[in-house]
């Protein structure tokens, strides 16, 4: 009996103490998390946006949340632009240096209709810029991708209101192989980069610019392999029909008439506010839009949409084809996001066509992008990084090196 209480108390001291070693455990790692967190910017939204608002190269690429609608309205209410560019990720190649008058590139935000609507409310509750941008996907004008196109749906629900899963990410980097001893260190050590707020940023100078454009920095710089390499990702969702690349119903003879009514909303809305209004059609690669080409009646929302945006008093610019404004697929970073060079094309070329937009567009800028960088994703920019362009989908592309 005695020997058995010796046990059962010896038990007890062994849990006691186990339980103070866990709480002590806690106690210092909690504070070094958030420490952590602090330090590498992945919590730094408003840090950021201060100091992109006074116009420092500095990156944001937050690995906690990629909801980037919070980001992008406190960095468009900080800097009051003259002209904003708004769509989903497809138009974030957009870039300041481009423009005569102050700019912000709001891609990124919407991804349908609905959204598209709530982000231009929450932008303009708070500052009226004279012109906006608007780039449309096409899968926006199906039932498929979004069935109530005209339903309230909010811009944003507080994305960077970070919780106690913010509180697992560094650990679960480091289990997952993401980071690094030395990276969890780096608080104690100096080893995070000013001017980076994020472990993207920090990591491979991926993130969003002081215009809020995004660079897309270790895949085109060969730190990392593509994620859609040789566009296989992409050509696989066209094959089956899936993601964005839904097929039509039998009965869908083009884009949705209900769509088209909600976006005719929104661009009226706009116009009668007297803000210049430029809306184009997002790009495609080449290898993805021969792909479906081969099966177009499956896709009548794309190569309709043009023409019945027209038919509804709606100025739209197709730019689906790169391939006919001298692009190719080398300046695209997948099988459906161009970048910096591709996007430097559309905008020369909406600026030829409508002449409207030529006080805000630095023409020279840009002739220099396109005349001494095709064939790239990235116009170089020390600020960024000193890595050169490589061919990353191994199309056989020229990449120049930088002076």
């Amino acid at each position: 009996m005695s020997q058995h209480l010796s046990n059962t108390a010896y038990l007890a001291r062994y849990f006691k103490a186990l339980a103070l070693l866990v709480l002590v455990s806690f106690l210092l790692v909690l504070p070094y998390t958030v420490w952590w967190l602090y330090k590498s910017g992945d919590v730094a939204v408003e840090r950021a946006v201060a100091a992109q608002a006074k116009g420092d190269f500095v990156l944001f690429g937050s690995g906690v949340s990629q909801d980037f609608v919070d980001y992008k309205l406190r960095l468009y209410e900080a800097t009051k632009p003259e002209i904003a560019v708004l769509g989903s990720s497809r138009v974030m190649q957009f870039r300041g240096d481009y423009f005569r008058a102050s700019f912000i590139n709001v891609g990124g935000t919407a991804g349908n209709l609905a959204v598209l609507r709530s982000t231009l409310d929450g932008m303009l509750a708070v500052h009226r810029p004279k012109a906006i941008i608007l780039g449309l996907d096409f899968w926006w004008f199906m039932p498929q991708w979004e069935p109530k196109p005209f339903n309230e749906e909010p811009a944003t629900s507080g994305s960077y209101n970070y919780g106690f899963e913010s509180l697992k990410k560094p650990w679960s980097w480091l289990l997952d192989g993401k980071i690094s001893l030395s990276e969890l260190a780096a608080p104690l050590t100096g080893g995070f980069r000013a001017g980076r707020y994020g472990i993207m940023a920090q990591q491979t100078d991926d993130g969003f610019g002081t215009d809020g454009s995004w660079y897309y920095t270790a895949e085109t710089t060969g730190r990392r392999h593509p994620f859609d390499y040789r566009f296989e990702d992409t050509l696989k969702q066209v094959r089956y029909g899936v993601k964005a690349f839904y097929w039509a119903k039998r009965d869908q003879t083009g884009p949705s008439a209900e769509h088209l009514d909600a976006f005719a909303e929104i661009y009226c809305r706009l116009k009668a506010r007297g803000i210049a209004t430029f809306v184009f059609i997002t790009p495609l690669s080449g290898r993805v839009q021969d792909a479906m080409r081969q099966n177009a009646v499956a896709w009548p929302h794309l190569f309709l949409l043009s023409e019945a945006l027209f038919a509804r008093g709606i100025d739209v610019l197709d730019y689906t084809d790169m391939r006919a404004f001298g692009s190719d697929d080398c300046e695209f970073v997948d099988g459906f996001h161009g970048g910096e060079v591709a996007y430097a094309r559309i905008l020369r070329n909406m600026a030829d066509r409508r002449p409207t937009l030529l006080p805000y567009v630095n023409m020279a800028r840009l002739d220099a992008a396109v005349r001494n960088w095709k064939g790239h994703v990235l116009v170089p920019n020390a600020q960024l990084t000193q890595l050169p362009e490589v061919d990353f989908m191994r199309w056989d592309c020229p990449k120049r090196q930088p002076k």
